[in-house]
């Protein structure tokens, strides 16, 4: 009986023990009181990075880039966003600390993560962040930012020569694109092209593969009036154009192509010739009967040169007449 109850007291005291210690290790030292510092146990005994969390995003420019960094057991301690190329410091906790306004931090506090947000990326955003936490030492986890540029080109020569009457179809190839544009606006001469009556204009769009979608805009019977620049513009991208020029009749073989020499318009001949400036009036000539020579009346269908060198033989004729008078009047 005695050592039963010998093994009974031994049982107690340990107990006794360790309910003690666990409180010791949750609380504090026996009779400090609670400490406004809350222990961990286990393998990490303060804030530490979630292993988990990625540290390579890859966004497409001109959309919104979100960079996470989970810190598990943060308690109160601080977490900063730097920016490694020029080491600034883009946010503390929610506040932002740098002028652009696309750079802003918030929590999400059901996976301890606090994320930065890039708006509006553009490709000088790509690079190396910093998320830190304000530990003796300071603690970093890295993130690298990847941007995606988007290839867009409107298909064939930059300068499109067309027959009026005949239906012009334009396509618009955007490829390596993460996403796909939520519009493609399509521009003649700045203003914008709105296919409000069908039968005239046509705008479509398509994704035709993962990354690739293909933007169409269709022109029925085009005329005069729709030559000039046509561009496409996607959202949160770059334009491309084309220079369209609807033809009216048969045109010069030279009009046919972009970079090829043009021939000279009627009317720019007609300006041409009214720019020359007038020839001043002769005198009157005397009649020379001995001097001229018989000339047959001029046929309709004479050339302007033969008219001309009868014109220059008048006038040498007119030149030559003093010379003579005055060497009569010697020999008188």
């Amino acid at each position: 009986m005695c050592a039963c109850a010998w093994r009974l007291h031994v049982f107690t005291a340990a107990l006794v023990l360790a309910a003690h210690l666990i409180k010791v290790l949750s609380c504090g030292e026996a009779g400090a009181g609670p400490r406004l510092t809350k222990r961990y146990v286990g393998l990490y005994t303060g804030p530490y990075f979630d292993p988990s969390a990625p540290n390579n995003i890859t966004t497409q420019l001109g959309t919104h880039a979100y960079l996470p960094c989970k810190v598990r057991q943060l308690s109160n301690k601080s977490v900063s966003w730097i920016r490694r190329r020029d080491a600034h410091i883009l946010t503390v906790d929610r506040f932002t600390f740098i002028a652009d306004e696309r750079f802003q931090a918030f929590l999400v506090e059901a996976t301890d993560t606090w994320t930065l947000q890039v708006k509006y990326v553009q490709a000088r955003d790509a690079g190396v962040y910093e998320c830190q936490v304000g530990t003796e030492p300071k603690m970093s986890h890295f993130v690298q930012l990847n941007v995606v540029v988007p290839k867009i080109e409107i298909v064939g020569e930059s300068e499109l020569y067309v027959k009026a009457g005949t239906t012009v179809s334009l396509k618009c190839v955007i490829t390596q694109a993460l996403e796909e544009p939520a519009y493609i606006f399509w521009y003649h001469n700045d203003e914008r092209v709105l296919n409000y009556d069908k039968s005239l204009v046509e705008i479509r769009m398509e994704r035709v593969a993962p990354d690739t979608t293909v933007g169409n805009l269709i022109i029925y019977s085009p005329r005069r009036e729709d030559s000039g620049n046509y561009s496409c513009s996607p959202s949160n991208l770059d334009s491309a154009s084309v220079m369209l020029h609807v033809l009216s009749g048969e045109q010069p073989a030279a009009m046919q192509h972009g970079n090829g020499a043009r021939g000279a318009s009627p009317r720019r001949a007609l300006l041409a010739a009214a720019a020359l400036p007038a020839l001043p009036a002769l005198p009157a000539l005397p009649a020379l009967p001995a001097l001229l020579p018989a000339l047959p009346p001029a046929a309709p269908h004479v050339r302007p040169q033969l008219v001309l060198h009868r014109l220059l033989l008048l006038l040498a004729l007119a030149l030559l007449c003093p010379v003579l008078c005055h060497d009569e009047d010697d020999g008188k």
